[in-house]
Parts: C-alpha cells; structure tokens; sequence
C-alpha cells in the first residue's frame, strides 16, 4: 500500500526534492531530478520548463562567482529577477545576490545607474534597516546623486516602520537634490500623497518640473516637515539684494531659499524684536511665490 502512494506522488515527490537542492543552492543536484522527471513523465510540461529554467540561471550566476565582480554582470541578472517564475528560485537567486554584494570591501560604493544597488538588493531580501545603512553609506561617493540616494533610504526607513527618520531624509532629498528623486518609485503613502496634493493645490501656479523642489516648503505647511534652526542661516540668505543677485543667476533657487525664509520667519515670530527683519523675510517670500505666501499666512494664522 505504501509503495502504491509512492508510485501515485513520485512526481509530487521528486518536485519537493529538486526544491530542496534549490534551496540548499545544490543546482546540480536539482537539474539531475528534474531530468529524471522528464525521462519518467516525457509529457509534463513543468519539468520540462523547469529544466530550461534552472541550467540557464545556474549558468548565469556562475558570473558571481568571479573576481573582480562585474557591475553590469550583477545589474543584468538584478533587471530579471522577476521573470523567474520560479518563487523559490528567484528568492535562491537574491539570497545569492545580496551575498556577494555583501562580501564586497565596500558594497554600498557599487551603483549602476538607473536603480541597480546593494540597498535596493536588501530592500527586497527585507533587510530594510541594513538597506537604509547601505543607502546612507553611498553618500560618502563623490557625484553621487544625493536626492535619488537620500529618497531611497527614506524607502528602506519606512518599510523598517521608521517613519520620522523616514520623512528627514526625504525632505533632506527634496532639499539638496530633487532633480535626481526616482519619484515614481517612492514607497511612502504619505510622500506620495504630498506630492499629488500639490501637483492639484498649485495647478499652473508652480511649474511641474519645479514642484519636487518646492515639497520642504510644502511639507511643512501641511504639518509633515521641520524646519532648520536659525543658527544654520547665512546673513546673505535675508539680504535683499544678495537673493535678487542669486535668483537672477540661478531662478531654481527660489524653492531653496524660500525654505530658508521660512525657517528665519518661523524663528522671528517668536523672538523678541521690533517685526521690521521679519517684515523683510515675508516680503522676500511674497514676492517670489504669492501662492506658497498665501498658504503660509493662512498656516500661521491657524497656529495663532
């Protein structure tokens, strides 16, 4: 009776135990069960593309295996982890991956643009915190892009339910380098959910490829941001003519500056003073973006 059972599960059986050698990363092993499948049961389709399937990825991670590592080699089979329609294999294949990367002397130095990274590699082996680490690292590389880096390990911190280190280096991007942001790929609600707030509050207000830089100030009016402390300040960030002078050769400062008007106004409201300087800063402010002023007048007449 027992043999009977074996003989009705075989294929059930030698399908568990070419996983096994998938999992124990055995691939020898496993190609030679799936071959047997395919001699015993030439009509199951399964272990044919099995079969196909597992040669060619064990052919290919053998690439890991060199030194020195290549870059593109571990960007190519990254780009198509997800057609590994295979659950256990795609996730040997990451484990694999993620390994190597982390064997490396410096592995958060190792970037193929556009989102090839260790981080993201510990992002979906759910190493969130060591990803937010590696993501961090990677700032120290000079010409890194600051903001793509900065949004990624806002990523990883709140996938690692660190939501207010999360929303920091979010907005630290925003400020240093919203050009580079790979927005569509932001994993935070509440980020998403600024960023469409004010793509529908500014409307033709503010220019599309300007609002990534305008989400500090943003931000802050809808409760989700801090601002600097005034110590941070330079006197030609008040100056008059020192700003005229900046925004004439750069007109992208503005959402930068204003952050720090209004910092310096935020400061001046509650220190003593006769209101001419903060008078000063607000008139910067309005005359640069009366749609960011009138929705700061409005927040700070809510807060008394």
């Amino acid at each position: 009776m027992q043999l009977d059972l074996f003989e009705d599960n075989k294929s059930g059986i030698l399908f568990n135990i070419a996983d096994e050698f998938i999992r124990e990363r055995e691939f020898d092993q496993a190609l030679s069960v799936y071959r047997q499948l395919q001699q015993e049961y030439p009509a199951d389709r399964h272990s044919a593309a099995l079969l196909e399937l597992l040669d060619e990825w064990s052919r290919e991670l053998d690439g890991l295996a060199i030194d020195p590592l290549d870059p593109e080699k571990c960007n190519s089979i990254w780009k198509r982890l997800d057609s590994i329609s295979h659950p256990l294999l795609r996730r040997t294949v990451l484990d694999l991956l993620a390994a190597r990367l982390s064997a490396l002397p410096e592995p958060a130095w190792l970037y193929v643009a556009p989102r090839f990274h260790c981080g993201h590699v510990l992002l979906e082996s759910g190493c969130y915190p060591e990803a937010a680490d590696c993501f961090g690292a990677a700032l120290s590389v000079p010409g890194l892009e600051r903001g793509r880096f900065l949004a990624w390990r806002g990523d990883a911190l709140t996938l690692a339910n660190q939501p207010e280190d999360a929303l920091n280096s979010y907005c630290e991007a925003f400020l240093d380098d919203p050009g580079s942001i790979d927005l569509p790929f932001i994993k935070n609600r509440t980020i998403r959910d600024l960023i469409a707030s004010l793509g529908f509050e500014a409307g033709d207000e503010i220019d599309e490829e300007q609002q990534t830089a305008w989400l500090p100030v943003w931000g802050w009016l809808q409760g989700l941001f801090s601002l600097p402390l005034p110590s941070l300040f330079s006197a030609e960030s008040f100056d008059s003519a020192s700003c005229k002078a900046m925004i004439a050769a750069d007109p992208d400062c503005v959402p930068r500056l204003w952050f720090d008007w209004l910092a310096r106004a935020e400061w001046l409201r509650s220190a003593p003073g006769d209101g001419r300087e903060l008078a000063a800063v607000r008139r910067l402010m309005k005359k640069t973006s009366g749609f960011m002023f009138s929705y700061y007048l409005d927040t700070v007449r809510g807060k008394g």
